[in-house]
This record gives structure tokens, sequence and C-alpha cells, in this order.
């Protein structure tokens, strides 16, 4: 007999479950009876917070614990995992997200905007493949709203078209988290065509008036090797990655601080309030005085 789970059916017949794409699957899973330790395959890299019991996850002669609050990110593999009620009355709960390689290549530039990129020297965790997530308010706070997301009424279509960003903000809190650099480091090592160097340089750059030839000069490489890298990195072209941080910047801004809209649109980098305003209104449908009026 296989006693071998696989996400992949797993995903297929849990009815409480959001797919965009198939690059992005999020899973609410609950029960009241305890599953012993089961070899399981994991198709794809996945992320889950448990909400309430507790999880155990083995491979080889290791054992992880994670308790009610806390998560782990797995890569793709193989690993025994079990699952403990530790309260009968509210059973095992847990949110799981399933995403792709590809996904995590496509978001990579928003995903790791919020961080550092320094990584304290720590001994690797005891099994490879499995980086801890410790209890965290803001991880709670999301993960609720992931599972109203699941089990609410709203419309299935809305639900869908908001899943990437609200997976995104996920990702963002965790690795942002006290001990979130040992879920980036995971999450940086999932693809090789990544340059942390690359986006280290355009985070610290991004609102500065410089050519592609001076920021290949920065990158230490020539503008056709920069570029290239520029694509595998971030998924786009430089001219339209630096355009939208540039407006994201903007809009943080327009939120947050009392600066007017010229102030704001030299500080971002742009070069006349007009083409400021023009492309602000083409990306949010509203230029930066309405929206600032709102607040």
């Amino acid at each position: 007999m296989n006693n071998t789970r696989h996400c992949s059916v797993i995903i297929k017949e849990t009815p409480a479950v959001l797919s965009w794409d198939d690059e992005i699957h999020l899973m609410h899973h609950m029960h009241f009876e305890d599953i012993p330790a089961t070899l399981t395959s994991v198709h794809m890299n996945m992320i889950s917070i448990v909400i309430n019991g507790q999880k155990e996850i083995s491979s080889g002669e290791c054992t992880t614990t994670v308790t009610a609050g806390a998560g782990f990110s797995l890569k793709k593999g193989t690993y025994r995992i079990a699952e403990k009620v530790v309260d009968p009355a509210v059973g095992y709960d847990e949110i799981t997200i399933l995403f792709s390689d590809e996904w995590l290549r496509a978001q990579a530039g928003n995903i790791f905007a919020c961080t550092s990129l320094a990584q304290p020297d720590e001994p690797e965790q005891n099994i490879p493949g499995v980086a801890l997530l410790p209890a965290d308010d803001l991880t709670a706070a999301l993960t609720l709203q992931l599972k109203a997301c699941i089990t609410g009424n709203a419309d299935p279509e809305r639900k869908r078209f908001l899943l990437p960003a609200k997976i995104t903000e996920l990702f963002q809190i965790l690795i942002s988290a006290p001990e979130g650099h040992l879920l980036e480091k995971q999450l940086r090592s999932i693809d090789s065509f990544f340059s942390p160097d690359l986006v280290l340089l355009m985070q610290n750059h991004y609102k500065e008036n410089m050519s592609l030839e001076q920021y290949a000069s920065l990158a230490n490489c020539s503008l056709s090797t920069f570029k290239r890298k520029f694509q595998q990195t971030f998924k786009m072209n430089p001219g339209k990655w630096i355009m939208q941080r540039r407006l994201e910047t903007a809009y943080e801004l327009l939120q947050s601080s009392e600066k007017n809209v010229t102030e704001i649109a030299y500080e971002v980098g742009f070069e006349t309030p007009a083409h400021f305003i023009a492309s602000f209104k083409q990306k949010y449908s509203s230029t930066p005085k309405q929206l600032q009026q709102r607040f």
C-alpha cells in the first residue's frame, strides 16, 4: 500500500482552496483528529501558518515541531509530516500557501524590497529545506484575513483577483519579522538566477536620474549583461521597474507625509511634476492630489 500523500492530490481534494493560474494555491485545512506521521510529497514550495494545533516535520533522524501561531516554509521535496490536535474544542487549523518558482521570480522585487539583505550568520536549520517562522502579531492578523478570503462568502472572482497581492503582503511580513532572514535566505536560494546584489543596488539608487549605462557601471558589468541579469531577477525591463518603484514610493508618501505633490515628485526621482502627475494617473486612475485629499 502506498502511504505517501501528494500535495497535488490534496489541492484537488480540499474544498477550501483558492488558486491563481496554477502559480499559487491558498488552502484552509481543519480537522478534529490527529493525523499520524505520513510521508508527504511537496511538489511546490510551501508556507504554512498553524492557527491551532501542532505540526511535526521529519526528515531522516531530525524532527521539527511547529506550535500554534508559528509557521514554516518547505522547499519542494518529501517529508514525514504529522498533525496533532492540542485542544479538541478548536481542533487542528492551518493556512497553507503553495507557490511556484516562476511566481516567486516574478514577485521577487516586491517581496524583497522591505529587507536590508543583511543576514546574520546562524547555523542551518536541523532539517534542510525547512525554515521556521516564529509567531508574530502581524503574521497572525494577515493569516486570519487569508482564512476569511477562503471561508467567506465574497465573490470568488474578487477573491481570486486579490489573492496574489495578499500573498505578496504575507511574504513581506514574514521576511521583515525579527527572524525573517531565515525565510529570506531560503526564498533567495530557490532561484539561481536571482541576484541579491542587483536588488540592493536598485533599491539604493532607483530614485536617482541615471542612465542604464550608469546603472551597469555601478553593477560592474556591461550594459547587455546588466539588462540580462535585471530581466532574470525582476522579470521586467529596468525602465518599467524603476517607474513602478518610484510610483509605489510616491503613493506611500502621499498617504503618510505632509509633503506636497511637487516635493514628492522630485523626491522619488521624477525630473518634472508634470511627468510625475501623468505617470501616476496612468497607473492609479487618479491624480496625486486627488489621492492625497482622500486621507
